[in-house]
């Protein structure tokens, strides 16, 4: 009898000290459409939280100080100038996307020097890297007031070189076939960054926690860290599953041109969630770009 009273209590002791899982309970959830509401999937396919996709930055400017969501992924740099300032009310928690851009060119390029190029994002991301990585490329940039303006002036013709995001590169190169146009991708912008800085990659959209959370919403934010992560993998090792998954979420609510456009582009869209305290040296160097690097009180601890 004492035996088995003592092999009971061995069993009670060792339940309660054995984890037990979280169960998932609705956040709710502010992002950008393009390659981070991509990189959302898995939670729309769980489909309890209350997610929310916007075009541009200003919403998530104004949400980042309002306080509203539990969570917003914004880019790196606006939450960085936010915090500069006293105004945002998140801290960074995890990168989803890093750097896309591409220099898209004709296969011929004209004997032309400098060379013309079509830019988007002047003092923004784009604009403001491609000028960190500009030494000894002989362009001579135009700037443009969006990437799809940028796109335009590809197709037409009119420039024969252009700086472009994914998964708008991949979907140019694809019309520009589909008119008798060739054209290919001619430098990897994130190649020169490594060669100007020594990092792989720069982060861009990340996700920003609400600084009141409790652990219970924290640990809420950490499940869905690790899903996407796992989602992430999954699609690395094939990109063809994100094809059915964003026919099934479709493609007009997350922003993105096709599921087959997202598949082809996947390498070079660079979607890889991580969280923030396996990559902080690569933020903060792509945060001394903007002079916003060192802030107190930036990072979720």
């Amino acid at each position: 009898m004492k035996k088995f009273l003592s092999l009971l209590l061995t069993v009670v002791l060792l339940s309660a000290c054995t984890p037990q899982p979280v169960e998932w309970n609705a956040l709710s959830i502010l992002a950008p459409k393009g390659a981070p509401a991509v990189a959302l999937i898995p939670l729309l396919e769980k489909g309890l939280d209350t997610l929310e996709f916007v075009d541009g930055a200003d919403l998530l400017s104004a949400e980042l100080i309002k306080g509203e969501k539990d969570v917003i992924v914004a880019p790196v740099n606006l939450g960085a100038a936010l915090t500069s300032k006293g105004s945002s009310l998140y801290e960074l928690y995890a990168i989803v996307t890093w750097g896309n851009l591409y220099v898209v060119g004709a296969e011929v390029q004209p004997a032309i020097y400098p060379l013309n190029i079509a830019l988007f994002g002047d003092k923004a991301v784009p604009g403001v890297v491609f000028n960190q990585v500009d030494d000894n490329l002989g362009y001579q940039g135009t700037y443009f007031n969006s990437v799809s303006d940028v796109q335009g002036q590809l197709l037409s013709g009119a420039y024969s070189l252009g700086l472009l995001a994914e998964p708008l590169v991949t979907a140019t190169i694809a019309k520009a076939k589909a008119s008798n146009l060739t054209l290919r991708v001619v430098q990897d912008v994130q190649a020169l960054w490594k060669e100007k800085t020594g990092f792989d990659n720069f982060p861009q959209a990340a996700i920003f926690v609400k600084k009141d959370l409790s652990e219970d919403a924290l640990a809420q934010v950490s499940l869905r860290v690790d899903s996407m992560i796992e989602f992430n993998t999954t699609v690395d090792t094939d990109p063809s599953v994100v094809v059915e998954k964003i026919a099934t979420v479709t493609p007009e609510l997350i922003g993105v041109p096709s599921g087959e456009i997202v598949k082809a582009a996947w390498e070079r869209l660079n979607i890889s969630v991580t969280r923030v305290s396996e990559v902080k040296d690569s933020v903060e160097a792509f945060l001394e770009v903007f002079k916003l690097n060192g802030l107190e009180g930036f990072y979720a601890e």
